[in-house]
């Protein structure tokens, strides 16, 4: 049986795009989109929190109120509209996916309307019987824990919840990360040569050792990381997507035409 998946990254509200992407599912006929964050730009409330960082102060919670209202209507209209495309789609949360609660509320509402929707964020699917799916939204980092202007998350919370992986011993892992690991190519780009990974995410990868780590954040490429295939689809505002046969174990990197 095909196992094929097609990923996209930090769609970041470009809805003009949904017909080039619905094109793309109808000529390679997917079993699983892939979504990885950031559904939502949320500029003001990552420049707030930037803000409030460097001025060692909390961040100011009206900037939420202000913007709320537009945060619900947007995600209700992106899984309104993937949830239309029919395919069975797994969503993870980027960094600008805030607040937390507000999301997960949004995410409630859509797999209770479209059932081929699911959130997987510091969760797990099954998928066909064969795979079990797992994902972990927001930045993944050593200390930082922050869920209302932005997602981050530290380490020791990553591990702890993580943990029950363990406990269900898949035959076979996919992971879903909005962080990437440290690599060569899947967490910067020639444009952008500094590192965006996670150690975090390494350690992750060495602990679990997925056969796909799908990430997104920063980079574009594929590369092994360990025993496991670590794929960054690149940028959907520039049309990139990436399409894995996991049955030939082929990855294409593509852009809409």
């Amino acid at each position: 049986m095909p196992r094929k998946v097609l990923a996209i990254k930090n769609f970041k509200e470009r809805f003009d795009l949904l017909p080039k992407l619905k094109g793309v599912i109808a000529e390679k006929q997917p079993d699983i989109l892939v979504v990885v964050g950031n559904i939502l730009k949320n500029e003001a409330l990552e420049k707030e929190y930037e803000r409030a960082h460097l001025a060692r102060r909390e961040p100011n919670r009206k900037v939420i109120h202000e913007n709320e209202h537009y945060i619900i209507e947007t995600l209700d209209k992106f899984f309104r509209e993937i949830g239309e495309l029919g395919v069975k789609t797994f969503v993870v949360p980027g960094k600008n996916d805030a607040p937390l609660k507000i999301f997960l509320r949004a995410a409630y509402e859509a797999e209770t309307a479209y059932p081929n929707i699911r959130v997987l964020h510091e969760g797990f699917a099954g998928w066909r019987g064969e795979f079990e799916v797992i994902g972990f939204g927001g930045l993944l980092t050593e200390h930082e824990f922050e869920e209302d202007f932005v997602l981050k998350y530290p380490r020791w919370y990553v591990e702890y919840i993580l943990k029950f992986v363990n406990e269900l011993k898949p035959r076979r892992l996919v992971t879903i990360f909005y962080t990437p690991p440290i690599g060569e190519f899947v967490d910067r780009t020639p444009e952008d040569p500094k590192h965006h990974g996670s150690a975090v995410v390494n350690t992750i990868i060495k602990s679990l050792n997925p056969e796909v780590a799908i990430v997104g954040h920063v980079g574009k490429g594929h590369e092994l990381v360990g025993n496991t295939i670590v794929v960054n689809p690149g940028e959907f505002e520039e049309g990139r997507y990436a399409f894995l046969d996991l049955t030939q174990h082929k990855i294409k990197l593509e852009q809409f035409s």
